[in-house]
C-alpha cells in the first residue's frame, strides 16, 4: 500500500478529467489548424461532401479530383449525417486554393511555409466552413470514445495474474495511464482534430482487441462472440488496415477453445466461434466487400486503388522499409501535416529510449502486474500491425506513415505501462509518471511547434518606417544576419512589416542575392509570414517579423559580394514600388550585402560534386558571365577521374530556363579520361532570340545513353545533371 498523501482523484473520475482534457486540446486544435492542412483532408471531406450532396458513395475511377473513395463508409457516414444539416456550397469536387510557395524545406523544424493552402479571413465559420468544422469534431467525439475503450483494455489487462498490487485500484491507476497515452499522444490529438478515418481505426482497434480479451477472460459465450464479430465488423468498414487484427482475432478463439482441455470440445467450441463471429462480420460489412467486387472485380478495392495512386512493387522496394521505419515512428507521436511540421529529432529519439526502457521491465523476475495471456496478444497485435505497415511502405511511397499504427495504439499504450509498472512496482507512481509525461509533451508540441507554424505570425514592436511599400505596407526594419558566407550555406535576411490594408491578390515577397557582375545567383520567394500572413489577411497597423532564408548554390561563383535586395509582387500587379525616403521610387529595394568567401581548393570555383562515383566534379569557370543573346561563352570543367572510369562518358553542358527550353548547349565528346585530374573546354554560344535574364550552365555526363545521377550527400540520387554559373543574358 502507499501512503494516504500519495493517494489522489479516484481513477475512474480522473478518466473523465483526462477526457475532458483531451476535448479540450482537440477542439483548441481543430479550430486554430487551417482546415485541410492534415493529411489528406481535403480528400476525406470530399468523400463526406459527395454523400451529402449526392446521396452515394463515390466510386473510384470515376472522380475528376481525388477523394478517398477506396475507403470504407463508417467515419464519412457518421460526419456526413451530423454535419449535413449545415448549408454549404461545397461539393465533392470541392477545391481550396494553394499557397505556391509550401514545401520550403519540408522536413524541417520551424515555421517556414508549413500551410499547404490559402486560408482568407472567413475561416473558420463562414463560406460553408462550419460543415467542415463539424466533421473534425466528429473525430473528436471518436478519439474520447477511443480513450475510453483502452481504458477499459487496460483494466483487463493490468490486473495481475495473481492480483498482485501496491493499491486498492493499482489496476485502474495503470488503466488511466495507458488511456493518457493515447489522450495526450499529440499526434492523436492533432488526427482527432482533422477529418480522416485514422481514428475511428483507432477506436475500432480498441474494440476489437477488448472484445477479444473479454472472450480469452470470460470464455466463448454467444453473447461474447457476438460482441466480437459485431465489433471486427464494424471495424472492417472503418478502415481496410484494421483487418490485419484478424490475426489476434483468431489467437483470442484459439486460446478461449483451448481451456476446455478436451479435444473434441475444443474443435467443437472453436468451429462454433468461427461460426459465430464469421456470421456477424458478414452481416455487418459483407455489403461492403460484395460492392467491391461488383466494381471492381475484387473485394478490397485495393488493386484500383494501387493503379490509381501509384503502387509499386514490395520485391524490388524493400530499400524503402529502412528508410521508412524512422518516419513512421515519428508521425505515431507527433509529425504534423504532411510530415512538414515535425517535431525535432532528439525528441523522437528520447521517446524512443523511454519506451524501450518501459519494454525492459517485462524481463525482470518478479510477480507479473499483468495477465500474459492478453499482453501477449496485444503484443502479437502490435507486431502484426507493424508487419502490414512495412509491407505497405514498400508497396507505396505514401506508406510510411505512423497513423496506419492507430488501430493499435491502445494496445502499445497498455503494453508500455505494464512494463514501467513492472519497473516501478508502484501503480500510482507509474500513473503520475505518464500522465505528467504525456501532458507534458502534449503541451511542448501543440504550443511550441504546431500552434506557431499554422498561426498569423506574432505581433512585433513598432518602430519608425524605413520605407514604404506602395499604399500597402511600411517596411519598419531590415536586418542581413551575415556578413560573410561560403557557397552552400544559407543567408538569413530579417524583415519587419507593418501593413497598412489587406489585398485582393495574394502578394509575395522576393529577396534576391546579385553578384557583382549584376547576375542573380540565388532568390526566395514567399508569401508575407513564411506563409501565414497572406497580404489579402493581413492586419492593418500590427506589426509582424519574418526571417527569410536564402540558400546559396554550392555551385556559386566565388569569391564574390552579393547585393541583398528586397520587394513585393503580385502575379496581376507586378512589383509594388518601394519609397525609401530618398524620393526615388524602385520595385526592388537594395537592402544590404554578403561577402562570399573564396571556395577552398586549388581549382576555381571548387566543388566535390560526384556523378554515380564514376566522375567526380572538382571546379569550373565562366568566362564571361554577362553576355547577349547570339553570343558564346566559355566553359570550363575539372573532373576527378579514378582509376575505374569508363572511356565512354561524354559530357553535355545546357543553358535552360525553368520551362526547360534550350537556349544554348554543347553536349557530346569528352577529354581523354586518363587517372587523375582531367581539364574540359567548351565553347557555347546562345540562340539569337534569348531572352534577357538569368539562367544556369547545366552539366551532366552520359553513359551508354544514359544521364549518370549527381548523389547527394547522403549518397542518394539528387538529379541528372548540376547548375552551374550562372550567367546572365543582356
Amino acid at each position: 500500500m502507499v501512503d494516504s498523501d500519495l493517494q489522489f482523484i479516484p481513477a475512474r473520475r480522473a478518466l473523465v478529467l483526462l477526457v475532458l482534457a483531451y476535448i479540450v486540446l482537440a477542439v483548441a486544435v481543430s479550430v486554430i489548424n487551417p482546415l485541410f492542412e492534415s493529411p489528406d483532408e481535403i480528400r476525406h471531406y470530399r468523400y463526406v461532401r459527395v454523400l451529402v450532396t449526392e446521396r452515394r458513395l463515390p466510386i473510384q475511377g470515376s472522380e475528376t479530383v481525388r477523394s478517398q473513395s477506396h475507403h470504407p463508409p463508417l467515419y464519412y457516414a457518421l460526419s456526413a449525417l451530423l454535419s449535413g444539416w449545415v448549408p454549404s456550397s461545397h461539393d465533392g469536387e470541392f477545391q481550396q486554393a494553394t499557397n505556391p510557395f509550401w514545401g520550403y524545406r519540408s522536413f524541417a523544424t520551424g515555421v517556414d511555409n508549413k500551410l499547404q493552402y490559402w486560408h482568407g479571413p472567413v475561416e473558420p465559420w463562414g463560406g460553408g466552413y462550419f460543415a467542415a468544422l463539424l466533421s473534425r469534431w466528429v473525430n473528436v467525439a471518436i478519439g474520447a470514445a477511443t480513450i475510453a475503450a483502452t481504458y477499459a483494455l487496460a483494466c483487463r489487462s493490468l490486473q495481475g495474474e495473481h492480483g498482485r498490487a501496491d493499491s486498492p485500484d493499482a489496476g485502474p491507476r495503470l488503466a488511466l495511464a495507458a488511456a493518457a497515452i493515447v489522450a495526450f499522444n499529440p499526434q492523436f490529438i492533432y488526427l482527432s482534430a482533422a477529418i480522416n478515418n485514422d481514428v475511428i481505426a483507432a477506436l475500432a482497434g480498441a474494440g476489437i482487441l477488448l472484445a477479444s480479451v473479454i472472450v480469452i477472460r470470460e470464455g466463448p459465450s454467444i453473447r461474447n462472440l457476438v460482441a466480437l464479430g459485431v465489433v471486427s465488423g464494424l471495424g472492417l468498414l472503418a478502415k481496410l488496415q484494421v483487418g490485419a487484427l484478424g490475426i489476434p482475432v483468431m489467437l483470442a478463439l484459439v486460446l478461449a477453445a483451448w481451456q476446455s482441455r478436451d479435444r473434441t470440445r475444443w474443435m467443437r467450441s472453436m468451429l462454433r466461434s468461427l461460426i459465430v463471429v464469421g456470421s456477424a462480420v458478414l452481416i455487418v460489412s459483407g455489403w461492403w466487400f460484395w460492392r467491391n467486387l461488383r466494381l471492381y472485380g475484387e473485394p478490397t478495392g485495393l488493386r484500383m486503388q494501387q493503379a490509381l495512386w501509384g503502387g509499386r512493387s514490395v520485391a524490388t522496394n524493400l530499400w524503402a522499409i529502412w528508410q521508412g521505419l524512422p518516419q513512421v515512428w515519428a508521425s505515431l507521436w507527433g509529425q504534423f501535416g504532411y510530415g512538414q511540421i515535425p517535431l525535432p529529432s532528439w525528441m523522437m529519439t528520447g521517446l524512443l529510449v523511454v519506451v524501450l526502457i518501459c519494454l525492459g521491465g517485462y524481463a525482470l523476475r518478479r510477480p507479473p502486474v499483468y495477465d500474459r495471456r492478453t499482453i501477449g496478444l496485444l503484443a502479437i497485435a502490435v507486431l502484426v500491425a507493424v508487419a502490414a505497415v512495412v509491407i505497405y511502405t514498400a508497396a507505396n511511397p505514401a506508406g510510411a506513415m505512423g497513423r496506419f499504427l492507430f488501430p493499435v495504439l491502445p494496445a502499445l499504450a497498455v503494453i508500455i505501462v505494464g512494463g514501467l509498472a513492472q519497473l516501478s512496482g508502484r501503480a500510482e507512481l507509474t500513473c503520475r509518471l505518464v500522465v505528467g509525461m504525456m501532458a507534458s509533451f502534449a503541451a511542448v508540441a501543440l504550443v511550441g511547434y504546431l500552434w506557431p507554424a499554422v498561426s498569423y505570425p506574432p505581433r512585433r514592436d513598432g518602430a519608425p518606417a524605413a520605407a514604404q511599400v506602395g499604399t500597402i505596407a511600411e517596411i519598419l526594419n531590415v536586418t542581413v544576419q551575415e556578413t560573410e558566407v561560403s557557397a552552400g550555406e544559407p543567408v538569413f535576411v530579417e524583415v519587419t512589416w507593418r501593413p497598412l490594408q489587406w489585398t485582393e491578390e495574394p502578394l509575395a515577397v522576393f529577396v534576391h542575392l546579385v553578384d557583382e557582375a549584376g547576375v542573380l545567383v540565388a532568390q526566395r520567394d514567399t508569401w508575407p509570414g513564411l506563409g501565414r500572413a497572406p497580404t489579402t489577411s493581413w492586419r492593418a497597423g500590427v506589426p509582424f517579423a519574418d526571417t527569410y532564408r536564402v540558400d546559396l548554390p554550392e555551385t556559386v561563383y566565388t569569391p564574390n559580394v552579393l547585393a541583398v535586395e528586397l520587394g513585393l509582387y503580385g502575379g496581376a500587379t507586378g512589383r509594388i514600388p518601394i519609397d525609401s525616403g530618398d524620393g526615388i521610387l524602385v520595385d526592388s529595394w537594395r537592402v544590404g550585402s554578403v561577402r562570399v568567401a573564396a571556395s577552398e581548393g586549388v581549382w576555381p570555383n571548387s566543388v566535390d560534386i560526384s556523378f554515380e562515383n564514376q566522375l567526380w566534379l572538382v571546379g569550373y569557370e565562366v568566362t564571361p558571365r554577362v553576355v547577349g543573346p547570339g553570343e558564346s561563352f566559355t566553359l570550363t570543367t575539372v573532373w576527378h577521374v579514378p582509376d575505374a572510369a569508363s572511356p565512354d562518358l561524354h559530357l553535355f553542358a545546357q543553358v535552360f530556363d525553368a520551362q526547360w527550353r534550350v537556349w544554348g548547349s554543347q553536349d557530346g565528346g569528352h577529354p581523354d579520361w586518363i587517372t587523375g585530374y582531367v581539364t574540359d573546354t567548351r565553347r557555347i554560344t546562345l540562340i539569337p532570340d534569348t531572352p534577357p535574364g538569368t539562367y544556369p550552365v547545366n552539366v551532366g555526363v552520359l553513359a551508354e545513353g544514359r544521364r549518370l545521377n549527381v548523389l547527394g550527400q547522403d549518397g542518394r540520387p539528387a538529379a541528372d545533371y548540376v547548375a552551374l554559373g550562372p550567367i546572365r543574358v543582356r
